[in-house]
């Protein structure tokens, strides 16, 4: 059986749409709504096969906060017998099969991640339907993350970590991650900017980039491709 997992704050606008694209390849989805002010909870508490919690403060130490979410949402998952679980952001959407889960399989799978960004020609706000459907361009760079793992082998440690510890082999699937963190709306990336700015981890990075919305390079100053051009040519992809 194959839990979802996943934390999320004022998701409203996406959340719906979120859901129903990972209940296709989930068996069930164990949420933890990290305080909302709009209607994420009430959004998530309309599926039928969610699990929300609620928490019941907003806790400034984001990195510890990040983790423990996580954590607390897996050993839900493992609790409920899932055998594997799979940890997504409510701004990702998968694209390809999933590997195979039993038990001659690795105990994790990296997918391969991808940001998405807005552009002069290629800006219109996401409103509704599927998040998959915006048009969006794509930065040549890629993250390998542990995103699919076997739930006896893994578990959250440490300060803001996204992945878990994984004892046991992990490998990369040709599941891809098309992330739209960066590029739902104008709006959206600047509370995203300001949310940041706040960690001194990230103050700097995130700061510079206030008002930088719309994008002619990657924020990494690389060209910008289409989806389809990304994938079918794996030489423009970098790897970081």
């Amino acid at each position: 059986m194959l839990a979802g997992i996943t934390r999320v704050k004022n998701e409203s606008l996406i959340l719906e749409d979120t859901l129903k694209h990972y209940l296709k390849i989930v068996d069930h989805v164990y949420l933890y709504d990290d305080f909302s002010d709009d209607d994420t909870a009430k959004i998530a508490m309309s599926f039928d096969r969610v699990t929300v919690t609620c928490g019941a403060e907003w806790r400034k130490d984001r990195a510890a906060e990040e983790t423990r979410h996580r954590r607390l949402m897996l050993s839900q998952a493992r609790r409920s017998g899932h055998e594997w679980a799979l940890c997504f952001d409510a701004d990702e959407r998968l694209v390809g099969d999933m590997p195979a889960m039993d038990a001659a399989s690795p105990s994790g799978y990296r997918f391969k991640l991808f940001d998405g960004y807005m552009t002069e020609k290629c800006q219109a706000e996401y409103q509704q339907g599927k998040l998959e459907l915006l048009p969006r361009m794509w930065g040549p760079e890629r993250r390998d993350i542990i995103m699919l793992f076997r739930i006896a082998d893994s578990q959250y440690m440490g300060m803001d970590q996204r992945e878990p510890v994984v004892q046991g082999l992990v490998d990369t699937t040709s599941v891809f991650v098309r992330h739209y963190g960066k590029c739902i709306s104008i709006e959206q990336w600047e509370a995203t900017c300001d949310y940041y700015s706040k960690w001194p981890k990230y103050a700097a990075k995130w700061e510079a980039r206030k008002g930088g919305a719309i994008h002619a390079t990657s924020d990494f100053d690389r060209e910008l491709f289409d989806w389809d051009e990304l994938l079918t040519n794996p030489e423009r992809q970098v790897r970081i």
